[in-house]
């Protein structure tokens, strides 16, 4: 998070629509809240999330749990916990990952890969802020926050069919989209830097000079993994194995030549070529998205080779 600061009022939403902000606005009042996340890979939700569970201060355990990674088998037993004799090999009691969030924060990571059987008892869960442990008829209070993560749309997997309208409506209190790295290009290099000298200060060494030559390297990088992307080059840097041996592309100017103004190029292009694409090509699109005149947008085209 960028820091803390009162919600813009621009941002506010009518009360029957999820309200939705940029991480940078989060503020004291969002830091109890149920939460959803949308973001690619590697953009960061995880981090995100156990940013706000430390900021909110809430006594309690931050629980993350990869819901895709949970074999459907087993999934409800290791979410809601069993009692003894339960089922056969349920040898004793033992809660489940809820139920040890009390107090704290249940993340739950890659929600859209959740069964629909297992969607409603979640739901449950949600609605009444207590579970029942498989093999038994006692509810159990759990006093908890959750925070959910997704990077599919959960509006479009519910129309399919995939995911349960009344949990995403009870999900998305709040919900906060983590930009892809490609759309926030200026972050590349202060992060590519921070993560190096954390990587060099951890293995005592020194950081390898980055030249005009890198730098292109990395500015001309679409980075599909995101922030975990950058901290793995970052690390490789440091160890010396370079950056082309993560099949980072060639520059797109000849090595040697590349000062601030040809760096400035080199992003400008990447920024004009990424808003075609997102818009397909419609130029009126692009034209308010970038905020020029149309004469420009056809001259830099024009220069720049796009």
């Amino acid at each position: 998070m960028n820091g803390e600061i009162d919600l813009p009022s621009h941002i506010a939403r009518p009360q029957n629509k999820p309200q939705e902000v940029d991480p940078s606005v989060l503020n004291s009042s969002h830091l109890d809240m149920d939460i959803l996340l949308y973001g690619d890979t590697g953009t960061g939700k995880d981090t995100l999330a156990r940013q706000v569970h430390d900021a909110s201060g809430r006594t309690g355990a931050f629980v993350g749990i990869n819901c895709a990674a949970i074999p459907e088998a087993l999934a409800e037993s290791q979410l809601f916990g069993v009692t003894s004799g339960a089922f056969t090999g349920a040898c004793r009691a033992r809660e489940g990952y809820i139920e040890a969030s009390h107090g704290g924060t249940l993340y739950l990571d890659e929600i859209d890969s959740m069964p629909l059987a297992l969607q409603a008892k979640l739901l449950r869960v949600l609605e009444a802020r207590g579970i029942e442990r498989l093999g038994s008829t006692t509810f159990v209070p759990v006093e908890l926050r959750v925070i959910a993560s997704s990077q599919r749309s959960l509006d479009v997997l519910v129309e399919q069919g995939h995911f349960r309208r009344d949990l995403l409506f009870r999900l998305n209190l709040l919900t906060i989209r983590l930009p892809a790295l490609r759309a926030q290009r200026e972050r590349i290099l202060p992060l590519f830097d921070q993560f190096a000298q954390a990587t060099a200060a951890e293995l005592g060494r020194s950081v390898p000079r980055l030249d005009n030559h890198l730098t292109q390297v990395l500015l001309s990088h679409s980075w599909p993994g995101n922030i975990r992307e950058v901290k793995s080059a970052a690390k490789r840097f440091v160890l010396g194995f370079g950056l082309l041996g993560g099949d980072l592309p060639a520059p797109l100017s000849e090595p040697g030549t590349a000062g601030l103004k040809s760096q400035l190029r080199v992003v400008e292009r990447l920024l004009i070529q990424d808003a075609l694409k997102r818009h397909k090509h419609s130029l009126d699109s692009v034209i308010e998205e970038l905020d020029i005149p149309k004469r420009t947008l056809y001259q830099r085209m024009k220069a720049l080779g796009v």
